[in-house]
């Protein structure tokens, strides 16, 4: 009785190790909203995003990585585009044409890096025609004269009248200059090499440009860089640093983008969910948001709630609410309900109950007979000891 005494107690304490919970945390589990479109300009993200927080779950958000998760690649620069280009747009509606032009002059740089890089550069036009009402508003006719022309090479602009632009007529720069030329280089060879918007080869070249003001750029892969002022005869080596400009996100979005507006394999969503450091999502597609996750990274993410994880947009709150369920459920180590629990199948049962079960194992006879061995030895010691005669013998 006391081996079995001291078995009970052991298996009562794995029990309750076994069923200990954790106290629970106060941080708020990270989930994603995964949007497979069609685009809305963020606002079923937003909306997703509050349901999220409603539920008391933290969304992933920062560093742009909600634009990735919608298949959107932020590229660093085009960070500074984007600032660039509103105070530009805010300044001007301001009439403040010398904060127009300077934010504006800070666009272009990156502009021209991006147009070499092969990015697609729809500010362009605007950023120039921005320089060239401001410099016809101030009579600026020098800085006029350049931005006209420049418009001419980006393919004009809309908010430039026909009118304004026949003021200021293409000339030729070169007419009674001499060129000066010089050695374009970049740190990174054989990078794609645009002069004044226009391509120009690739590094190293040799170029004989016009005297005055241009805009030197130079990109390869998501490597590029821009250089901007006056060529001089004086300075004839022009070394252009390009900088890796893509995104913290980019493999993110590029794999999100690959699924092309379709649900993904849980194991692609599982991939994304394991890059942004999540357990679950909600994923939209068109009018549908889907509740998706998994416990650990052990596990392919699945569907959670089954019918009840696919919801309308309309009801992301209790899309939002079933998520939040089941992450609080793995935190407390909880059985899993959109996983089946381990049981006997159908044929195990069947054998087992006809005796035609696996024959028993040769080291659990071998137990057998080794406790019936300790057995006798424990009873022959014992009839032993109590049946010794003790005999006295006895010499004259």
């Amino acid at each position: 009785m006391g081996a079995q005494q001291v078995l009970r107690a052991a298996a009562c304490s794995a029990l309750i190790a076994g069923t200990a919970v954790a106290a629970p945390s106060t941080e708020r589990e990270r989930a994603a909203v995964i949007d497979l479109g069609p685009a809305d300009n963020g606002g079923v993200r937003r909306k997703l995003a509050a349901a999220l927080v409603d539920a008391g779950l933290e969304p992933v958000l920062g560093d742009n990585v909600e634009e990735a998760l919608a298949g959107i690649d932020v590229d660093r620069d085009a960070i500074v585009l984007a600032a660039a280009m509103g105070d530009a747009e805010r300044s001007f509606g301001q009439l403040d044409c010398k904060a127009t032009i300077a934010a504006a002059q800070l666009a272009l740089p990156v502009l021209a890096a991006r147009q070499a890089g092969g990015v697609l550069v729809p500010e362009l036009p605007r950023a120039w025609a921005y320089v060239l009402l401001c410099a016809d508003r101030s009579g600026d006719v020098d800085a006029a004269m350049r931005a006209a022309a420049m418009l001419r090479v980006v393919g004009g602009s809309p908010d430039v009248t026909p009118a304004v632009l026949a003021k200021y007529p293409a000339v030729d720069t070169m007419l009674g200059n001499e060129a000066i030329d010089v050695e374009v280089t970049s740190d990174v060879p054989d990078a794609r090499l645009f002069v004044d918007f226009e391509p120009a080869g690739k590094t190293p070249a040799h170029l004989a440009l016009a005297p005055g003001e241009h805009i030197i750029a130079a990109a390869t892969g998501t490597r590029r860089g821009a250089l901007t002022g006056t060529v001089v005869a004086s300075q004839r080596d022009l070394a252009i640093p390009l900088t890796d400009q893509a995104g913290t996100w980019s493999a993110v979005a590029a794999k999100v983008a690959s699924w092309h507006g379709k649900l993904p394999t849980p194991e692609d969503l599982g991939w994304v969910l394991e890059k942004i450091h999540a357990r679950a999502a909600l994923v939209r597609h068109g009018d549908v948001v889907e509740v998706w996750g998994h416990a650990g990274p052990v596990e392919t993410p699945h569907r959670l709630g089954g019918d009840d994880g696919l919801r309308t947009i309309a009801e992301a709150d209790r899309a939002a609410a079933l998520l939040a369920d089941r992450v609080a459920g793995w935190s407390s180590h909880a059985p899993d309900p959109d996983r089946p629990l381990l049981t006997e199948d159908i044929r195990s049962r069947g054998r087992r109950l006809a005796g035609e079960d696996e024959p028993t194992k040769w080291w659990v006879y071998a137990t057998i007979g080794a406790a019936i061995v300790a057995g006798v030895a424990v009873v022959y010691l014992h009839h032993a000891e109590s049946t010794t005669e003790h005999l006295e013998l006895h010499y004259p």
